[in-house]
């Protein structure tokens, strides 16, 4: 589904969302949902003309399974490159374990998931900074959920944000459940920090877009933290 110029949300992904930004270099999957997704997204990538081969980068917000777990096969069945922030870079290699859930009931949820669906780990390709720019996204450090979670900002217009915001169905604001993050109060800074920006249209890795008046609407939640 085009939501814009340039920017498809991918349907029927499970897990978290996964979208496609086309651009002058080819295509960038910003996340991939759960183990599995890789035959969806090639196919809804030939369903607007486009080739496998166009995908140049997977750009990961975070390492979690619901988000990174079909990055492998992605990256198998197109040769594109990976790309993570390096803080979050050991914990899709497992060189460094995932970050801890704190609520039991999440960890045997997080736990029967793993037992039924193989998320196959990966070395990142690129590792990400705070002010980077890949494919025309300027990529912004906002910690809190994961270490090393990020947002993708297209200047002006768009902001891909993972899992530092989410949506309800009628496109309300929430942040992370504390359960499932490292640090709240550090996710409530990285949504001031991008409260800051100028964009109409914001993409989470949860619920549908907010597709109008984004920014406006992003500050106003931070205003009732």
């Amino acid at each position: 589904m085009e939501i814009t110029k340039g920017i498809h949300l991918i349907p029927k992904v499970r897990g978290a969302n996964a979208y496609l930004l086309q651009g002058e270099a080819g295509i960038t999957i910003v996340d991939t949902g759960l183990p599995g997704n890789a035959p969806r997204i090639l196919d809804y990538v030939e369903s607007i003309g486009c080739h496998r081969s166009d995908i140049k980068t997977i750009a990961l917000t975070h390492p979690d399974m619901d988000h990174a777990g079909s990055a492998a096969r992605l990256r198998e069945a197109t040769q594109a490159k990976v790309a993570i922030h390096e803080a979050d870079a050991p914990g899709l290699s497992e060189e460094k374990a995932l970050k801890k859930v704190k609520h039991s009931r999440n960890r045997l949820l997080l736990r029967a998931l793993g037992a039924f669906m193989r998320f196959q780990r990966l070395n990142a390709d690129v590792f990400l900074r705070n002010s980077d720019i890949i494919d025309g996204l300027t990529v912004i450090h906002t910690p809190g959920h994961s270490e090393g979670s990020i947002s993708l900002y297209l200047p002006d217009r768009a902001l891909f944000v993972g899992d530092a915001l989410a949506t309800d169905s009628n496109r309300k604001l929430s942040l992370p459940p504390k359960s499932l993050s490292v640090d709240l109060d550090l996710a409530k800074e990285s949504v001031r920090k991008i409260s800051q920006l100028e964009f109409s249209i914001l993409l989470p890795g949860h619920g549908p877009p907010i597709e109008q008046n984004a920014a406006s609407e992003t500050r106003e939640f931070v205003a009732r933290f």
